[in-house]
């Protein structure tokens, strides 16, 4: 299977679930976590945490305005296991913390 091929079908992974790890990834197209980590940000032009980390966030902020579901369990969805990596993200990127951003969004 072609790199391009193979990091595509990476890239659809990580937008259909984003709660996936490298390691689920790397054995999905069946090559070593530090190999996919190359061929990623050859073919991407940025590295796969940050690539998995956005999409994770950005599913996080849909979810928040698009369920009811708690924070607690939205973190837990998209694949944090500890809620302060996930607020602390979360608000890097958004500017607001997800209560704030939910709260903000809504209004």
């Amino acid at each position: 299977m072609p790199d391009d091929h193979r990091i595509r079908q990476v890239v659809e992974s990580v937008e259909l679930d984003p709660s996936k790890t490298i390691e689920d990834l790397a054995h999905l197209i069946n090559l070593s976590r530090s190999r996919l980590g190359h061929l990623f940000r050859l073919e991407v032009g940025t590295d796969l945490e940050s690539f998995v980390r956005a999409a994770r966030l950005e599913k996080a902020a849909r979810l928040l305005l698009e369920t009811e579901l708690s924070i607690k369990q939205i973190s837990a969805t998209v694949g944090y296991h500890h809620a302060s990596s996930f607020d602390r993200g979360f608000e890097k990127k958004f500017g607001a913390s997800p209560a704030n951003y939910r709260k903000k969004c809504r209004s």
